[in-house]
Order: structure tokens, then sequence, then C-alpha cells
């Protein structure tokens, strides 16, 4: 999903830089930016707890098991 997101961005951006609003050799730096303020805020990352209920629902892990590793986070 997150992937979506970011060809979104990345193809925006480019569309913006082919309409001269941007210049890529001077503003390429703003994509770095973006993605790392977004990797900060825990866009691209699962939170710890969704992985573990994941991995509960597809059968990966028993209730025990998600229960302790609920119980260390």
């Amino acid at each position: 999903m997150i992937w979506f997101f970011m060809l979104i961005f990345i193809g925006v951006f480019l569309w913006m830089a082919n309409l001269h609003v941007v210049s890529l050799a001077r503003d390429w730096p703003i994509i770095l930016i973006v993605l790392g303020l977004l990797n900060l805020l825990g866009i691209f990352r699962k939170s710890r707890k969704s992985r573990i209920l994941n991995d509960l629902e597809h059968g990966k892990i028993t209730v025990e098991q998600a229960e302790d590793k609920l119980k260390k986070s």
C-alpha cells in the first residue's frame, strides 16, 4: 500500500519537473527529506502490535505466543 503512495509522490514530482515547476537538479533532495520524515513518523512501517495481530490472524503464531510478544512490547 505504501509503495502506491511513494509511486504517486515520485510521479507527481517528475510531472512537476516536466512542467518546470520544480527542478530535478535543484530539488531532488526534497524527495529524500519527505521520505525520511515519513519514515520518522512511522508511515512506512507497521506497528509491532499490528504485525503480531496479523501473524495471529494468519495462523503463523499461537495465542500464547501473541500474548508473550505483546507483553514484551
